[in-house]
């Protein structure tokens, strides 16, 4: 929980600071998450590979320590910002360039370690701890869900109270300081949970490279051959035949799809809601907060509607009730939003903002919804394969070329009056998500589509 409530306060901080350094355009934030996401596709299959081979302490405490290492680095790079001249050039230019570039590298190896916390945790330990128990597995994943949910929930309004409370200098230093205490408790807890489940420490069958290359001795080979051979595009594409020839491989697709979406509170929609529609931190984060609490609500009824409709339909009506109620998000970006930079919050029409903000929570129930169904899919399926750490990295090089696109996509539609055309293609995205997950994997599965309304039983 203290690593995922750091991540989440460091994600939002990170792009409110660089909204603050850049004001008026989505491009400096839109380069990071390019940079930074780019890293991951780059990585995360490798970051699964190393999962399968090594001690899974020895893994979680090394990506802990890359992870709190970057992330305090990121915040003195801002301080400095803020404290120095450098914060008031306001454009990418000078020696503001070298500042922004270390931020950007800190961010890449932020975003590694954290995959592979994410892939450690969150997969490889939760699979193994409710390795054949079903319902073992359900409460397991709801639970690290709800955990995810509440940080997003907790730090956003955190972060906003000390930025608009105090200033955006002491912010950064308290969550600084905040870094190097929750290193040293991770460190102490990871343990003790690794002790707790003695399965964590039980050998596994590391027998995951193709070819006799399992022959090959990797501490006989140079770094740079070691680097090379993580970025083989070879391995890559034999690891994607196989993923791809799996019926999962459609949810996870349809997963990936999603992430193309500026629907969320990161970088770019937080610089249009500030420049555009001139709203506070503190009403943002309180927004924010209204979405996440959304999605807690999905995490409670999952186990709910999972027992009596089963997980495959419990996704395939989760991703279309997402997608329902993203439509008046979009609509709320080409009627009755204001034109002009000068305009005010009071001058966006009360309905406006409900249909935005209202529309965006109403999704999250569908959206957390149907993370977990398909989390629960992927694990069930992959639950005996010797390699499913590394094929489900390949589920993270997805989600990441996705997430890279979006960032694409904003740097070409760079000012925030285009934000609305971006909003349009995140909508297509999910559409396009919900016919893969539907056609692509449920009617496999279940042989046809139709809802079956009356064989649910209500209470």
């Amino acid at each position: 929980m203290l690593s995922v409530l750091r991540f989440s306060s460091s994600t939002f901080a990170f792009y409110l600071f660089l909204v603050t350094l850049f004001p008026s355009t989505l491009l400096p934030a839109s380069i990071y998450g390019f940079s930074v996401t780019g890293t991951g596709i780059l990585f995360s299959s490798s970051v699964g590979t190393l999962i399968d081979k090594h001690n899974r302490l020895t893994i979680v405490r090394c990506a802990t320590l890359g992870q709190k290492l970057t992330c305090g680095i990121s915040y003195a790079l801002f301080l400095m910002c803020f404290l120095t001249p450098l914060g008031r050039i306001g454009g990418l230019s000078g020696p503001l360039i070298a500042v922004f570039i270390g931020m950007v590298l800190c961010g890449a190896i932020l975003k590694v370690a954290t995959v592979c916390l994410t892939i450690s945790i969150e997969r490889d330990w939760a699979s193994t701890i409710g390795k054949g128990h079903s319902q073992r597995l359900v409460k397991l994943n709801t639970w690290i869900r709800r955990v995810d949910l509440v940080c997003d929930l907790v730090s956003p309004l955190f972060v906003s109270a000390l930025t608009a409370g105090v200033s955006y200098s002491f912010a950064t230093a308290f969550l600084a300081g905040m870094t190097a205490v929750s290193f040293v408790l991770e460190m102490v807890l990871s343990g003790i949970t690794y002790r707790r489940f003695p399965e964590l420490s039980q050998n596994r069958n590391t027998d995951i490279t193709h070819g006799d290359q399992s022959t090959i001795d990797p501490r006989s080979q140079s770094f740079g051959h070691r680097l090379l051979g993580h970025l083989d595009p070879r391995e890559l594409i034999r690891d994607f035949e196989e993923f791809r020839k799996l019926p999962v491989f459609y949810t996870s697709l349809s997963i990936a799809s999603i992430y193309l979406t500026v629907l969320s509170f990161d970088g770019t929609m937080l610089t249009f809601l500030k420049d555009a529609r001139k709203y506070t931190d503190p009403f943002i984060a309180g927004q924010r907060a209204a979405c996440t609490a959304a999605g807690l609500t999905g995490t409670i009824l999952f186990p709910i509607l999972s027992r009596k409709l089963g997980v495959v339909r419990t996704g395939s009506w989760s991703i279309w009730s997402e997608f329902m109620c993203l439509i008046p998000v979009v609509a709320s970006l080409y009627f009755g939003a204001p034109e002009s930079k000068s305009n005010t919050p009071e001058a966006v029409p009360e309905w406006n903002a409900a249909m935005l903000f209202g529309g965006m929570a109403l999704s999250r129930i569908g959206l957390w919804m149907f993370d977990l169904a398909q989390l629960q899919i992927l694990q069930e399926s992959l639950e005996s394969n010797p390699r499913r750490n590394r094929l489900t990295s390949l589920q993270y090089t997805l989600q990441n070329v996705f997430d890279m696109a979006k960032y694409a996509l904003t740097m070409g539609l760079a000012s925030p009056s285009n934000f609305r055309w971006a909003g349009l293609v995140s909508v297509i995205a999910v559409f396009v998500g919900g016919v893969l997950y539907t056609f692509g994997y449920a009617r496999i599965v279940r042989g046809h589509v139709a809802p079956h309304w009356r064989k649910v039983k209500l209470p």
